[in-house]
């Protein structure tokens, strides 16, 4: 009994060091801590098990039951914590294409749709030509290729085309922006197509800066789902400095798709082409490099920020949106809270400007509390399981863990600074996205977008925010 409770302790400490040396996130000097409190509890337990004296060998085998009960803990963390980045690497995009007829019309599945007229809008998207391809493969079908999206719908309410193929975004773009739409077509069968993108290699930066969009689709539910992009936020990270930008570009700012020529678009569009076309479209716009990015909806900040025990921003402007009340000044939130004060744009003096200063108030916290809390680790399990199913990004697992250790090795405080692009006018124009439509487009400032450009880059160079003029 002994041997076998010593062998036991002994091997279960040494499965969890290795566990935590592969993990490669514990810097060296906790490393040697725990390794070196393991071994003197086990040479003490060993010695106290084998003595004559009852209570001697009582705390003995209390203090190897100790050892395993916390190896066995540890270990299952370490797995989670695998899991997590694992999960996080593996991304998937997965676009809805919807069959849509008349309202009025007798169609009520695919089937019915056989040997009939269909509208499809010309488009150079893969996943577009896939669906059409999916349903050629259930029924026989002819179809009406269109550069008008509001043409190919008008022939659908005044029955010239039987059906139309079109994206949940633009559908849902559509019926938002026109009631006849809405009030008189309906979604008869639905195609799914869902890729599994490459994981990216590690950026090299030898200032170790980087940028990372942190992209806000607006959907609950799976994360996966490609749709429109509400949130668009650079993170420029200087390790060296312990600094952080963020940068607001409002999701309604006119800008051209990235490999797009004609019409330009608005910037929220460009995540219905997935989230690489967001950030290669900010790549243009803003004239820099953004090598990662982090997706969330709108279930991933009611979890994380609840997971974390919610976070303390300050509100510039009381306001209320109905279900809740902002004061002035320094507040706490819930997730139910942030993503109400993230979401709002219609109780503030400045709109979707001000909404994005308060989606940054909010990343702002997090940040915060992430980098200053010791008590996340009594919820760390929980906060795992919540990211691995409510956030999705192409970070390779060394990048983060090599912060995380750099973080846990020196715990340094963290000096944040936003900025958001300004918009000088706007108008009722037709976008790439939605031609034959007039839809609310803003368009930028110059010197503004130039001014967050020269911030973004100049810390990427290694410069501090408060030396870039």
């Amino acid at each position: 009994m002994k041997k076998i409770t010593s062998i036991i302790s002994v091997l279960l400490s040494i499965i969890i060091m290795v566990s935590l040396f592969i993990l490669n996130m514990i810097p060296d000097k906790y490393l040697l801590l725990i390794g070196g409190v393991l071994l003197i509890i086990n040479i003490i337990s060993i010695f106290l098990v084998h003595r004559k004296n009852i209570i001697l060998r009582i705390f003995g085998y209390l203090f190897l039951l100790i050892i395993c009960i916390g190896s066995v803990v540890g270990i299952y963390y370490v797995g989670n914590t695998t899991k997590l980045f694992n999960n996080l690497n593996e991304v998937k995009e997965k676009s809805i294409y919807y069959i849509v007829v008349n309202k009025n019309s007798n169609y009520k599945g695919l089937k019915d749709l056989n040997d009939k007229k269909i509208g499809t809008i010309k488009s150079d998207s893969t996943n577009y030509k896939k669906a059409l391809k999916d349903i050629e493969k259930n029924i026989k079908i002819s179809n009406k290729d269109y550069n008008n999206m509001l043409t190919m719908f008008n022939d659908v309410l005044d029955n010239k085309i039987d059906s139309l193929l079109i994206s949940s975004n633009n559908y849902d773009i559509a019926c938002e922006n026109n009631d006849n739409i809405k009030n008189n077509t309906k979604i008869i069968y639905e195609v799914s197509i869902e890729v599994i993108k490459e994981k990216e290699k590690e950026y090299k930066n030898s200032k170790g800066t980087m940028n990372i969009l942190i992209s806000g689709i607006d959907t609950n539910g799976d994360i996966n789902n490609v749709s429109r992009s509400d949130v668009n936020i650079i993170i420029t990270v200087n390790p060296n400095t312990h600094e952080v930008l963020l940068t607001n570009i409002p999701r309604d700012m006119e800008v051209q798709l990235h490999n797009t020529t004609g019409k330009t678009d608005k910037l929220t569009h460009a995540g219905i082409y997935g989230v690489d076309m967001t950030r290669k479209t900010l790549e243009d716009f803003l004239e820099t490099d953004i090598e990662y990015y982090v997706r969330v909806n709108f279930d991933s900040v009611v979890e994380i920020v609840d997971k974390i025990g919610g976070v303390d921003i300050y509100n510039d402007t009381s306001f209320s949106t109905g279900k809740y009340y902002f004061k002035e000044g320094q507040i706490h939130l819930n997730g139910a809270q942030a993503l109400a004060y993230s979401r709002d744009r219609y109780h503030q003096s400045s709109g979707d400007w001000s909404r994005g200063m308060h989606q940054m108030e909010v990343i702002k916290g997090i940040i915060n509390k992430v980098s200053h809390s010791t008590d996340l680790l009594t919820n760390y399990g929980d906060i795992v399981e919540s990211l691995s199913r409510f956030v999705q990004t192409n970070i390779p697992d060394t990048t983060m863990k090599k912060y995380v250790k750099n973080q846990l090795n020196d715990m340094p405080s963290w000096n944040t600074y936003t900025y958001a692009v300004a918009g000088n006018g706007y108008s009722y124009q037709e976008t790439y996205s939605m031609p034959g439509m007039s839809l609310y487009v803003t368009h930028k400032d110059e010197a503004s977008r130039v001014y967050a450009s020269k911030l973004i880059n100049g810390m990427l160079n290694g410069k501090t925010k408060e030396s870039i003029s």
